[in-house]
């Protein structure tokens, strides 16, 4: 694991920069479109961390791809992160930047496990009670998991809300091992 100080630094000056110039919302979006391609893209991230590829010829290949996707600074602070051989880290600099945007609009990830997607209707509900228990915004991640069998569990920081069928058979199963009282089924 790479340390937070090596690309801490990079997200938060482009954070300062992106507040002084009121773009935090279009830098974030920017980020997350280059976060995405890297992390879907294995040969794109195998070459730009390559340590026998030129930076010149990284960073035509990044101009290649986002420069018209994207603003001039973004660009600029994907070369800043290439000169300076940082390439390694440059996801984990963007995931820093999304960090500091969500902590300045205390915004609170939720990571939503479920057996099948929501329905639109079913994620506004489900959106605006979190939102109502935490007193912040929250920002969805969804996840299938038929392992939980059926209904939801949701996790927000170290809390875990965790209404799956996997998890009523268990405390089901728990009871019934572990019940000091005479089995009412039978009479006994």
């Amino acid at each position: 694991m790479i340390p937070e100080v090596v690309y801490g630094k990079y997200s938060q000056a482009l954070f300062g920069i992106a507040e002084e110039q009121h773009k935090v919302e279009e830098f974030g979006k920017d980020l997350r479109l280059i976060r995405d391609t890297m992390q879907e893209n294995e040969a794109l991230r195998k070459f730009i961390c390559h340590p026998l590829i030129g930076a010149q010829t990284k960073k035509d290949t990044l101009k290649q791809i986002f420069a018209a996707r994207v603003t001039a600074m973004v660009m600029q602070f994907l070369y800043v992160m290439i000169d300076r051989r940082r390439e390694a880290v440059i996801i984990s600099a963007i995931e820093g930047f999304i960090t500091l945007v969500r902590q300045a609009q205390h915004i609170e990830v939720a990571k939503i496990r479920v057996v099948k997607p929501l329905t639109a209707e079913e994620e506004q509900k489900l959106i605006a009670g979190l939102e109502k228990i935490t007193g912040k915004k929250i920002e969805p991640m969804y996840y299938t998991d038929p392992s939980i069998i059926g209904g939801i569990t949701v996790q927000i920081g170290d809390r875990l809300i965790d209404g799956s069928v996997k998890r009523q058979l268990q405390d089901l199963q728990y009871k019934l091992l572990h019940t000091d009282e005479v089995n009412e089924v039978t009479g006994e």
